[in-house]
């Protein structure tokens, strides 16, 4: 359930017929321009999301500028790799390129996990073992290559040719961040399926949601950054959001199958829909149902607590920058949510439109 939508740098808009919101509309007045930040799986959340973004993308709903991808559900490597595919089985590699991020979270080494036994343990790709690679049942990407740019480097430029556009682990923008501070302000915002704020944590200590907590240095950049208009989906909302058998059914059993519903039918089921519902609700932000203000912390203390969200309703370090305000969803109108979701990862997969 890593990172998906991942502090994406994102903004979506309206498409299915149950939404009454009206579009969301970019500075400029057409589609809003995302960049999708991820630690990306073929089927899990992550790639449930991308299918639904690409639906978005071919009509012209959205842009997606970018795929970037960490570390996070699977190594790099592996993940880079389903993400190829993904965009060629998607119809979408012409428009969207895939831009290789951080193999490792920005303190903890492969290394000390192999030291410490804590830090790691998610995925199945190794650093340095590319010959263990797994193909997706459909096969490797065929004649889609990664773009030239690391991930960083992308968000940087992406954020300065489209300021004040709505912008995982959270490595890659915590990376830019501190490669170029100066696009805090330019994001129109950050969206991000992570973290626990009440809700216990499902990380491997116990504490702390696994995107936080395989890379909690990253989290605290982010949330600390004087980004604007920043919105958390942790796992307080995500818990309440089950992926139920008739759901699976729906779209695995669709007819006429596509592609993507056929690796659905056929992978393992997710319990939660995790990502997508950061997704949806930046489609149609009415299926929110309980939003709060809240400053939000991550503890990086190298105990039993790393990892863990940290929440006040004030402001626990007034005047000295180390704290900024989130707006953290707590509930969603689950019955709606799960209508969009069927819809968009059961559409034919049609070719972009010109």
């Amino acid at each position: 359930m890593m990172r998906a939508i991942n502090w994406a740098v994102v903004g979506l808009c309206a498409l299915v017929t149950a939404v009454s919101a009206a579009p969301t509309t970019s500075a400029d007045g057409g589609p809003q321009k995302i960049i999708i930040d991820t630690d990306f799986n073929t089927i899990g959340d992550d790639g449930q999301v991308l299918a639904m973004a690409a639906q978005l993308h071919k009509s012209k709903m959205v842009d997606i500028l970018g795929l970037t991808m960490v570390t996070g559900n699977q190594w790099l490597a592996q993940g880079v790799s389903d993400g190829l595919k993904a965009v060629e089985r998607l119809g979408i590699e012409q428009d969207v390129g895939v831009y290789v991020g951080a193999n490792e979270p920005l303190l903890h080494t492969y290394a000390a996990h192999q030291q410490e036994k804590k830090r790691f343990g998610n995925g199945t790709l190794y650093p340095g073992h590319e010959e263990q690679l797994v193909a997706p049942p459909d096969g490797f990407a065929t004649h889609t290559t990664p773009r030239n740019r690391s991930a960083a480097q992308f968000i940087i430029d992406t954020v300065h040719a489209h300021p004040h556009e709505p912008s995982p682990p959270l490595t890659n923008l915590a990376l830019a961040l501190r490669l170029d501070p100066s696009i805090a302000p330019l994001l129109r915002g950050i969206v991000h399926m992570g973290g626990q704020l009440y809700a216990a944590g499902n990380a491997y200590n116990g504490a702390g949601e696994i995107n936080w907590w395989l890379d909690p240095e990253s989290a605290r950049v982010v949330l600390r950054a004087p980004v604007p208009n920043k919105t958390l989906y942790p796992l307080d909302l995500t818990n309440t959001v089950p992926i139920t058998n008739t759901t699976y059914d729906r779209i695995g059993g669709h007819e006429p199958a596509t592609a993507f519903t056929t690796l659905f039918r056929d992978s393992k089921r997710w319990p939660y829909a995790y990502d997508a519902v950061a997704l949806a609700c930046l489609v149609d932000p009415s299926l929110r149902r309980d939003v709060r203000e809240l400053y939000v912390d991550v503890s990086c203390e190298d105990d039993e607590t790393y990892g863990k969200g940290l929440v006040w309703t004030e402001d626990p370090y007034p005047g000295t920058g180390l704290s900024t305000a989130a707006s953290a969803v707590f509930a969603i109108d689950n019955d709606r949510f799960f209508e969009m979701y069927v819809d968009l990862l059961t559409r034919p997969i049609l070719p972009t439109q010109n």
